[in-house]
């Protein structure tokens, strides 16, 4: 686990983060599973969870879940912290999962338990301004253990052009990351389905109309979000954080750790 510190050094959280289950996330976007509110009936979603692969244990523990983010509280008997739970969820849903610690960005699929607290006996020093940093600092030294990846938001293209410039479309398509699914025949023309990242889709209406002689047509629906290759992440990373006025390289689990 990752231990977070208040500022006054009298309050410390330890949380550990992991991704969530894909049938989870997946069941959250499809609504089955609400997000953003209080948890009305905790032993149905209880259930629900454990159906979708969640450990029995774990789906007991659900305090909060935010877009497609759960916060789990698996600690046991631990003195003043139904006090300060309140506080720990508004420092998971406005901080951590907001602003995610690779570039600022929102945080998708992830589990983030907390495990175990110290708190202060005397309330006046566990406030929103101590508690709120100790909290989302232990759950991005946590994400930073976990390791941190970029996601990007993927679109289907689909591309209808006469055979005889289906080459350069196709190139066209390869050259912005595209990966091509199919290839459909119908008659003297070919419609080509690929995905490719949204970011490298700009200027794209331009450049197919001119590598196709204006013949092609082409749409493009959204399919969700894929993770951007390692070799590319620290300078896509670096451009968004240069964007949002933050230090150019993130910070690491000892920044989060003093």
């Amino acid at each position: 686990p990752f231990e977070g510190k208040s500022p006054n050094k009298h309050n410390r959280f330890y949380f550990e983060v992991e991704p969530l289950e894909q049938a989870v996330v997946d069941a959250i976007r499809a609504g089955e599973i609400a997000a953003g509110q209080r948890i009305k009936d905790s032993k149905a979603l209880a259930k629900k969870l454990e159906e979708l692969g969640m450990a029995k244990d774990e789906s007991k523990n659900v305090v909060w879940i935010e877009d497609t983010n759960i916060l789990l509280d698996a600690t046991k008997g631990i003195q003043y912290l139904h006090e300060t739970m309140e506080l720990i969820k508004q420092a998971f849903i406005e901080e951590a999962m907001r602003k995610g610690p690779l570039a600022g960005e929102k945080s998708m699929a992830v589990k983030a338990r907390l495990v175990d607290a110290k708190l202060h006996e005397d309330s006046v020093h566990r406030g929103p301004a101590q508690v709120i940093p100790a909290t989302y600092r232990a759950i991005y030294g946590a994400m930073c253990q976990a390791g941190r990846i970029l996601l990007e938001p993927l679109t289907k293209v689909y591309v209808n052009v006469p055979q005889d410039v289906m080459g350069s479309a196709i190139g066209e398509v390869q050259s912005r990351r595209g990966v091509i699914e199919d290839i459909t025949q119908e008659g003297d023309h070919a419609i080509i389905v690929a995905k490719a990242p949204v970011a490298e889709m700009f200027g794209f209406a331009t450049a197919i109309r001119s590598a196709t002689a204006g013949r092609a047509f082409w749409s493009t629906e959204n399919v969700g979000f894929q993770s951007v290759p390692p070799d590319l992440q620290p300078d896509v990373v670096r451009k968004i954080r240069e964007r949002k006025g933050l230090p150019p390289e993130p910070y690491d689990e000892s920044y989060y750790a003093a």
